[in-house]
């Protein structure tokens, strides 16, 4: 039985054991006085003691299984770091499913603790034992009332009468799994299973994924990540879990500019870490939340309608009984800030009959006005008239706990109509209040019920965006470094490639170049100078950042080269800096681009495409995929900026074809030089009639 199958055994246990239970432990009666109360057998193990909880508690876990007669499946552990391995060790000799480590002490406290966690990982690599944590607030199976949790005491209802389930959620950090059970439950959703990993020594989130896509009590999982340890079984995961209908929503932790790996190009200013994840989570059709509030609001219908009514909303209908609440939902979904996949469309095929029936303004949202809500088969009419043109049906009403007795004016007509609709029957008051037990009732008659207006519209952008997602098609190529490896030179960036051995490298991979020529030593001329043009640029060739030092002169004329060159070097002189020239044709174009690759992405490779020159990192409009890419995949990037582009104004086309192969060119030079290089920066490539010219780079190598 291999590891991950000895969690999935853990996480849906029949027998249960705490080590280390202690009635004045603030985690031990967190976690056993739930499972007391609801009648929940545990097993508590304390040689100190003979009772504990008012039950008897054994001595080791060894007299806990000869007792019960059958092994323990989940056992959590309370013992400090260096006692857990014990715990661990003895577990897995009895055939223990696995252990939660609760304890701190661990590879976040040192080469101590790092040598603890490298004994517990031998440990389990031996046994197979399952392992959570170390350093984690253990795991919840609500359904089961198996509650091996030591954080923060929130009682939750297990999916049935007063919730729809179920939720499952990892968290990195323990702190945020109970804020999402409290999300969870103002939102009247059931938790099936909810699992803060900790260090993830020996599961980490590809395991935990992995088994929930296989759980029948979960239908859509929500994590909250810090840091992905295994990227390449993380998103083989992920698919699973889609292959299996579950929807997949992430909270990434640490998103400021702070975690920028590379400072020295633009590649690393622009791909930091929350934007190489974003940019994963899109390719990998993982929804991304910005707070606990947005992960559990993207659940909401995921949650409430089964897998087979997972389907695009192009047209969402809005009903209200106020004017004002019809006019912020329009602002709302109209806000540019927020960029909902949401479309309340003004329904021009049902507007004459709608204002036969309901006096005001507008048609969608629709206010309906008091006399309309005395009139019962009226209001059934109009909710059946918009659910056959819209794909879902919104209604503005209050569901908070206090609101049951006088909530049935709405619902009952709009739950008739739900009955014979097609589409999904929404309820949710204007402000993020909390959605009442008694929903159940109205959930059994086919209403869903979120918590805001704001909340409905990101269910819904979540809901198009998961079944919109197409996966990525993945090149059957293996890279094959390359035989030969340029010479790095020590830049003022780092270890880096001259400016000549760059630009030899870009059209060794098909990249247009500007026409070019290096002046060595104390050389002004050279013979292929003439076939460059009446203007030139001339510039220090071997600087990262020349414009800083002011090493670039533009439209230079022949005649002027030799004085232009005299002055470069005398500020290279003055700065100790690479005295080497480079002198080039003036390539004129429409617009600048800038296209780069960064292989230090700890979820792989990527390369960029976006607006070039100054704007690069002020705009940051870049766009990207991770490689390696296929033709299409260029073309579609290549598309992706061009359309941004062309919304900009005076903007003209961009050639779509060699900005293409530019892109296609990159993935060439990570195919065979990818083991060396950090990163490369394109900027700018010029933008012409006739195609794109590549007249900089910037490649920065690894010295290792």
């Amino acid at each position: 039985m291999t590891i991950r199958d000895q969690l999935a055994r853990m996480l849906v246990p029949r027998t249960v054991a705490v080590v280390g239970a202690n009635e004045q432990l603030g985690m031990s009666n967190n976690s056993i006085i739930p499972m007391i109360e609801a009648g929940r057998q545990v097993a508590l193990v304390n040689p100190r003691r003979d009772s504990l909880y008012g039950q008897v508690a054994y001595p080791d876990l060894a007299s806990a299984v000869a007792t019960l007669g059958v092994p323990i499946d989940a056992v959590l552990s309370l013992v400090n770091a260096e006692r857990s391995l014990d715990v661990v060790e003895e577990a897995a000799s009895l055939g223990c499913g696995g252990v939660v480590v609760a304890a701190a002490g661990f590879v976040e406290a040192g080469d101590a603790g790092a040598d603890l966690q490298a004994r517990l990982l031998e440990i389990a690599g031996r046994t197979d034992v399952a392992v959570i944590g170390p350093n984690c607030a253990g795991f919840k199976n609500v359904p089961l009332g198996a509650n091996l949790f030591t954080g923060g005491r929130l009682d939750l209802p297990a999916a049935g009468r007063d919730t729809v389930g179920g939720v499952s959620i990892v968290s990195q950090s323990g702190f945020l799994v109970r804020s999402a059970f409290a999300a969870a439950r103002e939102r009247a959703l059931g938790v099936s299973v909810a699992v803060s990993s900790g260090n993830e020594a020996i599961c980490d989130l590809a395991d935990h994924v992995a088994v929930l896509a296989s759980d029948d009590q979960t239908s859509v999982i929500c994590l909250v990540i810090e840091t992905v340890r295994r990227p390449d079984e993380f998103f083989a995961a992920v698919a699973m879990a889609r292959a299996a209908g579950k929807p997949v929503i992430a909270l990434k932790l640490g998103r400021s500019d702070r975690a920028r790996r590379i400072m020295q190009s633009h590649t690393g200013a622009i791909a930091d870490e929350s934007w190489i994840y974003d940019l994963a989570f899109r390719e990998h059709g993982i929804l991304g939340a910005r707070d606990i509030d947005h992960l559990l609001d993207q659940a909401q219908l995921f949650v409430q309608l089964p897998s087979e009514r997972h389907r695009r909303i192009n047209r969402l209908g809005m009903i209200t009984t106020s004017g004002g609440v019809a006019t912020l939902a329009t602002d709302l979904v109209d806000d540019p800030s927020t960029n909902y996949d949401v479309d309340l469309p003004p329904l021009d095929a049902i507007e004459a009959w709608v204002r036969e029936r309901v006096p005001g303004d507008t048609v969608n949202p629709l206010d309906l006005t008091g006399f309309v809500m005395t009139k019962a088969e009226l209001m059934e009419e109009v909710f059946d008239t918009y659910a056959n043109v819209v794909d879902l049906l919104a209604l503005g009403w209050w569901t908070g706990e206090a609101d049951e007795g006088w909530s049935t004016t709405l619902l009952a007509p709009f739950s008739s109509a739900a009955v014979r609709a097609q589409i999904p029957f929404v309820v949710t008051p204007l402000e993020a209040t909390g959605v009442g037990s008694w929903v159940s009732d109205w959930r059994d008659r086919g209403l869903v019920f979120a918590r805001g207006i704001e909340s409905v519209y990101r269910a819904v952008d979540a809901m198009n965006r998961f079944v919109g997602h197409r996966p990525r098609s993945e090149s059957p190529v293996v890279p094959t470094p390359a035989q030969r490896m340029p010479a790095l030179i020590d830049g003022d960036a780092g270890p880096m490639l001259s400016f000549a051995e760059a630009m030899e490298l870009l059209t060794s991979a098909g990249i247009t170049v500007a026409p070019w020529v290096v002046l060595d030593g104390d050389e002004t001329d050279h013979p292929r100078i003439d076939d460059l043009g009446d203007q030139l640029v001339v510039k220090l060739a071997d600087v990262a950042h020349r414009t800083e030092v002011d090493g670039v002169r533009i439209g230079v004329e022949r005649s002027a080269l030799a004085d232009n060159v005299a002055e470069l070097r005398a500020i290279a002189v003055a700065r100790n800096i690479p005295g080497t020239i480079a002198v080039q044709s003036m390539v004129g174009g429409h617009a600048e681009a800038f296209a780069g690759l960064q292989t230090g992405s700890s979820l792989g490779s990527i390369a960029l495409l976006g607006l070039g020159g100054v704007l690069v990192e002020v705009l940051r409009q870049v766009s990207g995929r991770f490689l390696p890419i296929d033709e299409a995949g260029a073309r579609s990037l290549a598309e992706e900026v061009a359309g941004a582009v062309a919304g900009l104004r005076g903007q003209r086309p961009w050639p779509m074809d060699e900005l293409s192969a530019v892109v296609a060119g990159l993935d060439q030079l990570w195919r065979t030089h990818g083991h060396w290089i950090e990163s490369i920066d394109l900027n700018p490539l010029i933008i012409t009639a006739d195609g794109v010219i590549a007249v900089d780079a910037l490649v920065i190598g690894r010295d290792d």
